[in-house]
């Protein structure tokens, strides 16, 4: 799978407007979230294949897991694990928190028409279906590929692919994937849509590093926003916006995804300036 991306910045004393209008323009109320991000990278292996199956979680078909496997052959790449946080837990936790919270939503597979907004991300395919499925409860394991060389077209393209985990120890998943956690991150905004694009206006966070612990990065108690601090100090947003196309070998779907993702670029344009990412900034190899 494909994505497209762009990118743009929206100080702190423009947050408000600023999602004001992205209401405005995708006809939906933001959806607040708040994500914890586990990021692991391969462990050093001896010369030879990796292990072609892992048994640590239930409900993972096989060829899904080969064929994360196959997208990372060659470089080595990180791997991030992506869970929504209790939006209630946590803002009693924080006596009422900053009003960012996750909101479960269900992910949906379209063939590019307007249907009913959503807060997940959409894609672009060549099929007249809708595939729902729950992942408020779950973590994804998430593979981002690096860029495409920027020149080539006039929106960041990379290679994608997500694994849901449904159930199961997602750490001892990733042991038997060979991969170890480096580091955990939160970022915490609302999410929109709009057609098959999907808006995040977002800030990342780092957890202070006593709040926490080597042996439970999954742990819940320590993903709170009062546990932590803005990665970036001037309290910038980011907004991304983002289309996923099912197949990028086809180019009527990724001419169909270039030209939305363009058109919303327009409608942005003398609100936020959005431009293709530095192709570097985006790099996940190890």
């Amino acid at each position: 799978m494909h994505e497209l991306l762009l990118f743009g910045q929206v100080p702190s004393s423009r947050h408000e407007q600023v999602l004001s209008i992205l209401a405005g323009i995708a006809a939906m109320q933001p959806q607040p979230f708040l994500e914890k991000r586990l990021v692991f990278k391969p462990a050093k292996l001896p010369p030879g294949p990796r292990p072609s199956h892992a048994g640590a979680v239930q409900g993972v078909p096989n060829p899904q897991i080969q064929a994360i496997q196959a997208q990372t052959q060659g470089d080595n790449f990180y791997l991030q694990l992506v869970g929504d946080v209790n939006t209630t837990k946590t803002s009693k936790e924080q006596g009422g928190g900053s009003g960012n919270g996750a909101k479960g939503g269900n992910g949906r597979t379209r063939d590019g028409n307007p249907l009913h907004p959503s807060p997940e991300p959409t894609t672009i395919t060549d099929e007249k279906t809708e595939d729902q499925h729950n992942g408020s409860e779950s973590w994804t394991l998430q593979f981002r590929d690096l860029p495409e060389v920027a020149g080539r077209r006039p929106v960041t393209s990379r290679l994608i692919y997500d694994l849901e985990l449904k159930d199961g120890d997602p750490l001892a998943f990733m042991s038997e994937l060979e991969y170890t956690h480096v580091s955990t991150y939160l970022i915490s905004g609302h999410r929109l849509s709009h057609i098959s694009t999907s808006l995040l206006l977002f800030r990342p966070h780092v957890p202070f590093p006593s709040s926490t612990h080597p042996s439970r990065p999954l742990s819940s108690q320590e993903a709170t926003l009062a546990r932590s601090r803005l990665l970036d100090s001037s309290g910038t947003y980011i907004l991304q916006v983002a289309l996923r196309v099912s197949d990028g070998t086809k180019p009527e779907l990724m001419t169909r995804g270039i030209t939305e993702l363009l058109a919303l670029k327009e409608m942005l344009k003398g609100v936020v300036e959005m431009a293709v990412a530095e192709r570097l900034s985006l790099d996940t190899r190890v």
